[in-house]
């Protein structure tokens, strides 16, 4: 796991004699100091310049290559470590600061799995069929204005056909959304079966605003093991966030809520970013305030229950004691954000 805590950027221009020069602009990190960083962004700068000057014609670079390097914070199409801002550090679990404002754990071997509620598509409102039948009972007046009876009794004939099809369409939707299971509870009976099957795991399960949190306690796992594999298959956890931990090498828990379902606006484009210009400090300042005040009335997730092997070893328990403070997983009486 790498999460630097130092990040600056470098860029770089050569004159080539044609219209616009070449121009390329990199990032550069370290946990030394932010000199470092800004020699490690020339050095990224100058290897990138000399890429495009080697190159006779921008075709013959590698597709993925960017002049302008524009990263995401969390790295995942450059191999770059995660950009956040370090807000706390307890041996080798880092939390940090996201583009939204949230509070996230990183840990580098306490392996945590959420799991997300599968989206059903709503079914269609009554008022939605009322507008339709609305609109064609007065495409039915305009046709028969315009064209006389038989052309106005053959619209209607339509139009009855039509909505026909969509009241038919609006009852089996809702027939449809009736009859089906609730995802929570199919998620919570995955999570017991996977503990059936492996009697020897430790698993703390939470409730989230869209699924559930999973942290295995029995012990440490690195995200490459072959069992955290066979964890995530069989919750069927988020490619993204699976993707991200092989590449990162950590495994991460958001522990505040998200602003908008708080009642708050996200930050602007100039205050999320990180590391923040000079120039934007007291902004994101202020904002984090009104985030951090807003975020303590409510918890990132609900304890539920522990399954299997209820010994945690020394340092998984003191992960979960900061992620339960820190999501105030106890206090059930916080709406879930």
């Amino acid at each position: 796991m790498q999460i630097p805590r130092y990040w600056a950027q470098a860029r770089l221009r050569h004159e080539t004699g044609r219209r616009h020069g070449a121009t390329v602009q990199r990032w550069g990190w370290s946990d030394q100091s932010l000199d470092a960083a800004q020699a490690h962004a020339q050095q990224r700068a100058q290897t990138a310049l000399d890429q495009v000057l080697s190159a006779p014609q921008t075709r013959n670079l590698d597709a993925g290559f960017q002049r302008m390097e524009r990263l995401g914070e969390y790295g995942l199409n450059d191999h770059t470590p995660i950009r956040e801002e370090i807000l706390a550090q307890r041996g080798r679990t880092v939390m940090t600061r996201n583009s939204y404002g949230a509070h996230c754990l990183n840990t580098p071997d306490v392996a945590i799995a959420d799991m997300d509620f599968p989206r059903q598509p709503p079914a269609p409102s009554a008022a939605t069929l009322l507008i339709a039948a609305f609109f064609a009972l007065a495409a039915c007046f305009v046709v028969f204005a315009l064209g006389g009876v038989l052309p106005a009794l053959l619209a209607l004939a339509g139009a009855a056909v039509v909505l026909a099809l969509w009241l038919r369409r609006w009852l089996n939707a809702r027939q449809k959304l009736a009859g089906s299971a609730d995802p929570r509870q199919v998620a919570l009976e995955r999570v017991t079966a996977f503990s059936q099957q492996h009697p020897d795991w430790g698993l703390r399960v939470y409730s989230t605003p869209k699924g559930l949190r999973i942290i295995v306690t029995h012990e440490t796992m690195l995200p490459t093991d072959s069992a955290v594999q066979t964890l995530f298959s069989a919750l069927q956890v988020d490619p993204i966030y699976q993707r991200l931990c092989l590449q990162q090498q950590c495994f991460r828990a958001r522990v505040t809520g998200k602003p908008w379902r708080m009642g708050l606006s996200g930050p602007s484009p100039q205050v999320r970013r990180w590391p923040a210009a000079a120039n934007q400090l007291a902004a994101r300042a202020d904002w984090t305030h009104v985030y951090d005040k807003q975020a303590a009335q409510y918890s990132a997730c609900q304890f539920i229950a522990q399954l299997g092997q209820p010994r945690m070893a020394m340092d998984i328990q003191a992960l979960v004691d900061w992620h339960d403070e820190a999501c105030r997983a106890q206090e059930t009486q916080l709406p879930l954000a």
